[in-house]
């Protein structure tokens, strides 16, 4: 039986192009548009091209295939369509009827830097079928990996919806696979899988026998730098960053990047997870918490994503801020005499 599988594949060569733990924002980047495939033609792609139609068969919202890594089905996005937010994670999504083949068979493919495809396998004498993965970056001869997580479905018409999560950022450079949004590991590996040298997302490639029904790619959306890496959420950068987070850069819909204080006197990524504006104050209102002896405030107008918290402290007459007070329940005293007190957040992330 021939396995039909799915390859990122990769010019070492090329411009820099989550699933994220994090809440991260993903750009449309190029799209097979399968669903509109008629039995009497392949659709047209959005942003891209289909090439290599040999043993290649149209279906009402599939595309068949029966061909080999000689002559695969190629689909290669247009230049220069990448989204200029891009922090160069790239995922693509892929709904496919994978059919399984002797995993001993699975091959190195020339050029190509991560793969997804089902293998059998025996078992001392019982045989299992399993997902595997391709990575490039793997030492060794043998590129594909047997991965746990999630189990191909019995029976050969049963679709996967999987996807290849690339990330070409310098200093990264790994790939994760995801059957729906469960992360598959290694079962000897949990690490990331490397793809080595891999700079750019030159086409995916398809070949065995199976047939398709969904294939896209989108970019992560850039909102922060910190050195030379783009990142799709501000915790993410921060948590990179550790205690140089002032340094991180907050990117603007104009893809510039910028630190520094605000003009609020804020760290301009503080300003960023807190989703106020650079000129504009926390907003303060008295919480409907009570604590004797104390004026209670609460925050409003700000905008925390998951992936962070926040905590507030108290500055009293220009002092090193003390305290860390929940958003509702912010405590000045009260009879202390005439004092300026400040409101200052500590923000963390989550790791």
């Amino acid at each position: 039986m021939k396995a039909k599988t799915l390859m990122g594949m990769i010019a070492c060569a090329g411009a820099c192009v989550s699933l994220s733990a994090f809440g991260n924002t993903n750009l449309a980047w190029f799209d097979g548009n399968v669903s509109t495939t008629t039995a009497s033609a392949i659709s047209t792609p959005t942003s891209a091209a289909w090439t290599g139609t040999d043993g290649v068969t149209p279906a009402a919202g599939v595309i068949q295939i029966d061909n080999d890594s000689a002559s695969p089905l190629v689909l290669t996005p247009t230049s220069g369509t990448e989204p200029t937010l891009s922090d160069g994670v790239v995922t693509v999504a892929a709904t496919a009827v994978l059919t399984p083949t002797d995993a001993s068979a699975l091959e190195t493919i020339t050029d190509a830097k991560a793969g997804f495809a089902a293998g059998i396998w025996d078992d001392n004498g019982t045989t299992k079928t399993n997902y595997y993965g391709y990575a490039a970056g793997i030492s060794g001869d043998t590129k594909w990996v047997k991965l746990v997580g999630a189990m191909p479905p019995s029976g050969d018409t049963t679709a996967t919806e999987f996807k290849l999560v690339l990330d070409y950022r310098t200093g990264k450079k790994n790939v994760k696979f995801f059957v729906g949004d469960t992360l598959l590991a290694s079962d000897t590996d949990v690490n990331a899988f490397s793809i080595g040298d891999a700079s750019a997302l030159v086409n995916i490639a398809a070949y065995g026998s199976g047939s398709i029904s969904v294939l896209a790619a989108t970019c992560e959306k850039k909102v922060a730098v910190y050195g030379d890496i783009g990142y799709g959420s501000i915790a993410e950068a921060v948590i990179d960053a550790g205690a140089s987070k002032d340094s991180v850069k907050v990117v603007d819909a104009n893809g510039q990047a910028s630190s520094g204080e605000a003009a609020n006197g804020l760290q301009k990524w503080e300003c960023a997870a807190l989703g106020i504006a650079e000129d504009k104050q926390v907003g303060l209102a008295k919480s409907t918490k009570q604590n004797a002896g104390k004026i209670t405030l609460a925050v409003h107008g700000v905008t925390v994503g998951e992936d962070l918290s926040v905590k507030y402290g108290i500055s009293k007459d220009g002092a090193d801020a003390t305290g860390e007070f929940d958003a509702d329940n912010i405590q000045i005293p009260m009879g202390d005499g005439q004092h300026t007190y400040k409101i200052v957040p500590t923000i963390t992330a989550a790791q």
